[in-house]
C-alpha cells in the first residue's frame, strides 16, 4: 500500500472561499436591516427565510470553495446528498440566528444579537464539519482536531462580534463594520478548516459511483445559486407588492386618522410609531419629528407608565407637554390593536381644556350666586360644616331683608336686584373678614371665626347699621331695612342643625320685636320657634279634627243702624291651646301655604250657613293672597256657589292689595272672571299699602273698606280725619261705596255719618260672634234681638 499526502491549497478556489464570505457578510447584513424594518408576521417570516437561504447558501458554496481548494489534482468527487444536508444545516443555523437578533438590533439588545451572531457563526462550523464528509476520493482525508475547533472558534466569535457592533452602532457604518468582521472571521474558518484536513491516496480507495466530479460539483452550486437567486427575485417582487399594498392601506389608515378631532399615537413598546394631524397639531411638532421617540417623555404627570398603561379599564387625566406653550389637559385611553398585522398600542387623546373651563364655570355656578357673586347654600353648608370641625368658636349671623317682596313686586323685579346687589355689598363690607352666603330670595347669611364670633353683638349691629340705610334706585329713593339674628358655636348649638335653627330663630325675635334690629339666641326663643313649628303641625289637621269655626262681624248702614250683612272671621279652638287668636295661626297659614284649604272651608262653609239665614243680607268672605297663588279660584268660588245654592250677588270677597303685588296682571285677569259670576269684590285694608290709588284705577272694585287703624285715631289725629274723608270722597267721585272698619264709639260713627259714609262695622255695631242677628244695635233699649 502507498500513501500520498495532498499538495499545497489551491488560491483561486480560496479566493472564491473569501468571495463567497464577503458577499455573505454584504447580503447578511443587508437583508437583516429588511427583517428589522418590515411589518407583519408574515413579511417578516419571508424575509428571515429569504436571508438564511441566501446567506446558508453563501455559506455553503464558500465550504465548498474550501473543499476544491482540499481535493485539487486528487481526482476528488462530491457526494451531493451529503453535501446538501450541509446546505440544509447551513440554511436551518442561519435562520435561527437571523430570527434571534433581528428584533434586538432595533432596540439595541446587544447580549441577544451577539447570541443570534454565534448562532451564525456555528453555521460555519457545523456547514463545515458535515461538507467534509461529502468529498470523495481514492484514499481518506484526516481532519486535525484542533486546528479546526480553533478555527470554529474563530467563526463563532467574529460572527457574535459583528452581531454585537450592528446592535450598537446603528447606521450604513454600523453595518459596514459588522460586515467587516463577520467577512474575515468566516474567511479565516474556511482558510483553517481546509489547512486542517489533510488528503492521503490510497490505490486501494475506490470512488463511489454516486460521487460526482469538480465540474458537476461546481454546475450544482452553480444550479443552487440560480435557484436563490430567482428566489430572492420572487421574495422581492412579493414584498414589493405586499409594501405597496400595505402602503395605500397605510395612506388609507392615515387618511381616515387625520379625519378624526381627537389625537391619535401609534406606539411599540411606547415608542411612537406615527401619529395623525390632531396629535401633531396637540403636541406642537412634526410628525416626522415624533417618530422613534418616547411617548412618555410627552406625558406630564407622577406616574407616567400608570397613565400609560394598558390595563386601566378607564381614560386617564394627564397633561401633555407641548412646544412654546403650557402643559395641556388631555384624557388618555389606549388599546392593543392589529396595525398591519402587528401587535401596537394606540393612544387616544382629548383636549379637555374646554371641558376644564366650562367645568370651573359649572363648578363656579353650583356654589355661587349668579346676582350677586356671594357663595350660595350648597357652599354654606360645606363651609359651616369646615368651621365647625377646625373648632373654636364660630358665630352664624342670618339676615333677611325686611318688608323686601313688598319693594320688589311695587318697583320691580330689576329694582329688586339692584336692592339684593346693594345688601350684599353691605354685608361684605360691614364683616369683611367673614363668610358671606345668599342662601336665595333675600336670605343672607355669615360665618363669623375669631374675633367676629368673640364680640358676636358688635359685628351684628355693625350689619344693621350698614343695611338699614336708604337706598337710591333710579333716582327712586327706598328703604329696605334687615333684621339680624345670630347664634355662637358650641354654646348656642353643638351641630350644624341646631346652630342655624338657633340663629334662625333669633332672627324671628328681631322681626317680631319690630324688624331692623339684631338678636342673640337666647333659650327662650327655642322654645317659642319650637311651638311656632309645632302648631305649623296641628294646622295642617285642624280641618280634619272639626277644630275650626266661624264668628260673624254684623256690617250696618251708618245712618239708621240697618244690618245689611256680615263678614265671616275664623276662629280654631285648639285642643289643648284653646281658642288661637287669628293673628297667631294665619300668619303661619299663610307661611305653609295651609290657608289654601282653610280658607276653602271658610268659604264652602261661609256660603252654606248664608243660605240659611233668616234674610238675605250679603256675606263677606275673606281671601289669601296665596290662595291666588295655588290653584283655580275662580272654579272654587263657582262650585261652591252651585254646590251651596247661594246667589252670587250676596257674597262679597274682600282682598287685599298683597293680591296684586304678586303678579298684577295675572291677579285682575282672576278678578274679572270672579266678577264676571256675579260676585262683589272689595278692597280690604285700604290706605296701608304702596299702591292703593293705582289699583282703584286699574280694576273696578265694589266696594272700598277703610283700615281700622284710621278709624281709632279720629280723635287724635288730624292726618287721620283727612285721609278719611279723602276717601269717602274718593269713593263717591268713583262711585265705590266705602266701610269703614274699627267702629267704636258714637263720635266716630257721626263723623262718618256727616261724611256720608255708607256702611261701617266694629264694636259699636256689633262684636263677632256665632250667632247671626239681623236687629240694628241703634234701635231703643229693651227690644228683643233676633237671631238666625
Amino acid at each position: 500500500m502507498s500513501y500520498l499526502t495532498s499538495g499545497p491549497l489551491d488560491p483561486a478556489t480560496l479566493a472564491f472561499a473569501f468571495a463567497s464570505s464577503v458577499a455573505a457578510a454584504i447580503l447578511l447584513f443587508s437583508l437583516m436591516r429588511r427583517v428589522e424594518v418590515v411589518e407583519g408576521a408574515g413579511r417578516k417570516s419571508l424575509w428571515v427565510g429569504v436571508t438564511a437561504s441566501a446567506v446558508g447558501l453563501l455559506i455553503w458554496a464558500a465550504h465548498v470553495g474550501g473543499m476544491l481548494a482540499v481535493g485539487a489534482g486528487l481526482d476528488a468527487g462530491f457526494d451531493l446528498r451529503i453535501a446538501g444536508a450541509a446546505l440544509v444545516v447551513a440554511v436551518v443555523m442561519v435562520a435561527c440566528g437571523v430570527a434571534l437578533a433581528a428584533p434586538n438590533l432595533s432596540e439595541n439588545g446587544v447580549l441577544n444579537a451577539a447570541a443570534g451572531g454565534a448562532a451564525v457563526g456555528a453555521a460555519l462550523l457545523l456547514t463545515h464539519y458535515v461538507g467534509v464528509n461529502a468529498v470523495r476520493l481514492p484514499g481518506r482525508l484526516d481532519m486535525f482536531g484542533t486546528l479546526f475547533l480553533v478555527g470554529g472558534g474563530v467563526a463563532v466569535a467574529a460572527s457574535a462580534a459583528a452581531f454585537a457592533l450592528a446592535a450598537t452602532f446603528r447606521g450604513l457604518n454600523g453595518r459596514m463594520a459588522a460586515g467587516a468582521v463577520f467577512a474575515v472571521g468566516a474567511f479565516a474558518f474556511h482558510a483553517l478548516g481546509a489547512i486542517a484536513v489533510d488528503a492521503t491516496l490510497d490505490p486501494r480507495v475506490a470512488i463511489p459511483e454516486v460521487a460526482v466530479d469538480h465540474t458537476e460539483a461546481l454546475a450544482a452550486a452553480a444550479a443552487a445559486a440560480s435557484g436563490l437567486l430567482l428566489f430572492a427575485l420572487f421574495a422581492i417582487v412579493l414584498d414589493w407588492r405586499l409594501e405597496n399594498r400595505s402602503g395605500s392601506e397605510v395612506d388609507r389608515l392615515q387618511a381616515l386618522s387625520d379625519l378624526s378631532s381627537e389625537g391619535l399615537v401609534v406606539c411599540d413598546e411606547l415608542k411612537i410609531v406615527d401619529v395623525n394631524v390632531a396629535a401633531a397639531r396637540l403636541m406642537g411638532l412634526d410628525p416626522t419629528v415624533l417618530r422613534r421617540r418616547a411617548f412618555r417623555d410627552f406625558i406630564d404627570a407622577p406616574d407616567p407608565d400608570r397613565v400609560l398603561s394598558a390595563s386601566l379599564a378607564k381614560p386617564q387625566n394627564a397633561l401633555l407637554r407641548t412646544t412654546g406653550g403650557e402643559p395641556l389637559p388631555v384624557e388618555v385611553a389606549s388599546r392593543d390593536l392589529q396595525v398591519l398585522g402587528r401587535t401596537r398600542r394606540v393612544f387616544t387623546l382629548r383636549n379637555v381644556s374646554e371641558q376644564r373651563r366650562s367645568e370651573t364655570q359649572i363648578r363656579h355656578l353650583a356654589y355661587h350666586d349668579p346676582l350677586t357673586g356671594l357663595a350660595n347654600r350648597a357652599a354654606f353648608n360645606e363651609a359651616l360644616a369646615g368651621a365647625l370641625k377646625r373648632g373654636g368658636e364660630v358665630a352664624l349671623f342670618c339676615i333677611d331683608l325686611d318688608r323686601f317682596k313688598e319693594v320688589n313686586d311695587v318697583f320691580g323685579h330689576s329694582t329688586g336686584d339692584e336692592i339684593l346687589k346693594t345688601a350684599a355689598r353691605r354685608i361684605v363690607a360691614a364683616a369683611p373678614d367673614a363668610m358671606v352666603f345668599r342662601l336665595g330670595g333675600d336670605e343672607f347669611v355669615a360665618i363669623g371665626t375669631g374675633p367676629d364670633a368673640g364680640d358676636a353683638d358688635k359685628l351684628a349691629r355693625r350689619l344693621t347699621e350698614r343695611l338699614n340705610v336708604e337706598t337710591v334706585v333710579g333716582g327712586t329713593l327706598i328703604r329696605c331695612g334687615a333684621s339680624v339674628g345670630f347664634a355662637v358655636f358650641p354654646h348656642h348649638g353643638s351641630t350644624i342643625d341646631a346652630l342655624f335653627a338657633n340663629a334662625d330663630a333669633a332672627l324671628y325675635r328681631a322681626k317680631a320685636d319690630g324688624r331692623g334690629l339684631a338678636r342673640g339666641f337666647e333659650p327662650d326663643m327655642d322654645l317659642a320657634l319650637r311651638e311656632r313649628r309645632v302648631l305649623q303641625q296641628d294646622l295642617a289637621t285642624a280641618i280634619s279634627r272639626n277644630e275650626m269655626f266661624l264668628h260673624w262681624m254684623p256690617q250696618a248702614d251708618t245712618v239708621s243702624g240697618e244690618i245689611r250683612g256680615f263678614e265671616a272671621l275664623l276662629r280654631w279652638k285648639h285642643p289643648v291651646r284653646g281658642v288661637v287668636p287669628p293673628g297667631v295661626f294665619i300668619p303661619v297659614a299663610e307661611e305653609t301655604a295651609a290657608i289654601v284649604p282653610i280658607g276653602e272651608w271658610v268659604l264652602r262653609t261661609a256660603c252654606a250657613e248664608a243660605v240659611r239665614w233668616m234674610r238675605p243680607g250679603k256675606v263677606a268672605v275673606n281671601l289669601s293672597p296665596i290662595q291666588f297663588q295655588h290653584g283655580d279660584i275662580v272654579g272654587l268660588v263657582h262650585g261652591i256657589l252651585l254646590e251651596t245654592g247661594l246667589p252670587a250677588g250676596r257674597l262679597e270677597l274682600e282682598i287685599t292689595e298683597g293680591v296684586l303685588l304678586h303678579d298684577l296682571p295675572g291677579a285682575l285677569s282672576t278678578l274679572r272672571r270672579l266678577k264676571a259670576l256675579g260676585v262683589q269684590i272689595a278692597m280690604d285694608d285700604f290706605g296701608t299699602g304702596y299702591s292703593s290709588l293705582s289699583y282703584l284705577q286699574a280694576f273696578p272694585f265694589d266696594r272700598i273698606k277703610i283700615d281700622a287703624s284710621f278709624i281709632r285715631t279720629l280723635g287724635s289725629s288730624p292726618q287721620a280725619k283727612a285721609i278719611v274723608r279723602a276717601v269717602v270722597a274718593l269713593g263717591a267721585s268713583l262711585d265705590m261705596p266705602i266701610t269703614a272698619e274699627g267702629v267704636e264709639t258714637h263720635e266716630q260713627r257721626s263723623f262718618l255719618a256727616e261724611l256720608q259714609c255708607d256702611e261701617i262695622q266694629g264694636y259699636l255695631v256689633g262684636r263677632p260672634s256665632p250667632l247671626v242677628s239681623f236687629d240694628s244695635p241703634f234701635e231703643r233699649p229693651g227690644r228683643t234681638r233676633r237671631a238666625s
